[in-house]
C-alpha cells in the first residue's frame, strides 16, 4: 500500500490508500491490504447478500429496502454494514440472514462468498448524478482520519472524469462488475439501477424480493415502498443517531440529499457536459448497461 496525495487545480489537496490498482479512501482501517485480505477471507453463512455498487449509487437506500425484506418489518437499520471500513468482527457476529455493501472491485470480495454463490445485488446510478452526490457528500462530511475537503465543483469533476476518485473512475467500476457477469453467467446478481427505483419503487422491490428468496404479503410490499420512497427516507434520516452526527460538517445525513435523476444538470456546465461525453463515448459504448441520465 501506499499513500498518494492529488492536489486539485484549485490547491486542495486529496490522499488516497492506493493498493492493487485502486484508490481506497483514506479512512479504511488499517493497511488497504490487511483490509482487503480480511475481507477476501471473510467467512460465508447461509443466506449472506452483498450490495455492490460505485460510491453514490443508493447504496443506503438499497441497503434499508434489503433490512426491511429480510427482517420482515418496516423500520429503519440503524447499523449500516460495508465491508470497506466495519469491523469485521461485527460482520461476523452480525444475526442470520445477513446483508451487508461494498464499493470493492469483483477481485476484492470474500472467496467463500463466491464460492457458495451468495446473492449479488448490483446496483448503479448514472455517472453526472453519481459525481454530483459524490461531490456534496465529501463536502458534507467529517470523515475520520481525512482532511476535510473543500475543493470546488470544477476542479472535483475534472478530476473524477479522469478516475482521479477513490475506487477510481466510475466507468472503470462498472466495466468491472460487467465483465465478472459476463465470465460468470450463472452467478445470481440482481442488476438495478437508481433510475429504476426511482421510476417504479413498487416494482422494485418486488422483484428484489423474489431474487433474495422472502415471500411478504403485498399490503407488507406496499408499506415497504411507502416508507422508502425517498422523499420519506430523507424526512426519516434528518433525525439522524449521534454515530451519524459525528461524521457530518453541518449537522445534516450526508448520505441522503435529493436522491433526484437529471440534478447533474444543474451543476455541469455546458463545457463540462460535453468534455465529460467526449472523454467517455468509448466508455459509454463498452458498458452494456441501460444508462439514464432522466426520467
Amino acid at each position: 500500500m501506499e499513500l498518494r496525495t492529488v492536489v486539485e487545480a484549485g490547491g486542495e489537496e486529496v490522499t488516497y490508500k492506493y493498493y492493487d490498482g485502486v484508490h481506497f479512501p483514506v479512512y479504511v482501517p488499517g493497511d488497504c491490504k490487511d483490509r482487503v485480505d480480511s475481507v477476501l477471507d471473510m467467512k460465508y453463512k447461509d443466506g449472506d447478500v452483498l450490495i455492490a455498487s460505485y460510491p453514490k449509487a443508493g447504496t443506503h437506500w438499497m441497503y434499508d429496502i434489503l433490512h426491511m425484506l429480510i427482517n420482515g418489518k418496516n423500520n429503519f437499520e440503524e447499523i449500516f454494514r460495508i465491508l470497506d471500513f466495519e469491523a469485521m468482527e461485527s460482520i461476523d457476529m452480525a444475526k442470520t440472514p445477513r446483508h451487508f455493501a461494498t464499493h470493492f472491485y469483483p477481485k476484492h470480495l470474500p472467496k467463500e462468498f463466491l464460492k457458495n454463490k451468495g446473492k449479488l445485488v448490483y446496483v448503479y446510478r448514472n455517472p453526472k448524478d453519481s459525481a454530483v452526490s459524490f461531490y456534496t457528500c465529501v463536502k458534507r462530511l467529517n470523515a475520520p482520519k481525512a482532511k476535510n475537503y473543500n475543493g470546488k465543483w470544477e476542479d472535483f469533476i475534472e478530476n473524477y472524469s479522469k478516475g482521479k476518485a477513490v475506487y477510481n473512475s466510475w466507468f472503470e467500476h462498472a466495466k468491472a462488475w460487467q465483465k465478472f457477469m459476463m465470465d460468470n453467467p450463472d452467478y445470481p446478481v440482481f442488476v438495478i439501477s437508481f433510475e429504476e427505483m426511482k421510476k417504479d419503487l413498487r416494482s422494485s422491490i418486488g422483484r428484489l424480493a423474489d431474487f433474495i428468496g422472502v415471500e411478504h404479503e403485498s399490503t407488507f410490499l406496499d408499506e415497504v415502498t411507502r416508507r422508502c420512497e425517498f422523499i420519506s427516507v430523507i424526512q426519516e434520516k434528518t433525525n439522524m443517531s449521534d454515530k451519524m452526527k459525528d461524521i457530518s460538517r453541518d449537522g445534516k445525513n450526508p448520505f441522503y440529499r435529493k436522491g433526484e435523476v437529471g440534478d447533474w444538470r444543474n451543476w455541469f456546465t455546458v463545457a463540462q457536459n460535453e468534455l465529460f461525453d467526449k472523454r467517455h463515448e468509448n466508455d459509454v459504448s463498452a458498458i452494456d448497461l441501460p444508462v439514464r441520465y432522466t426520467l
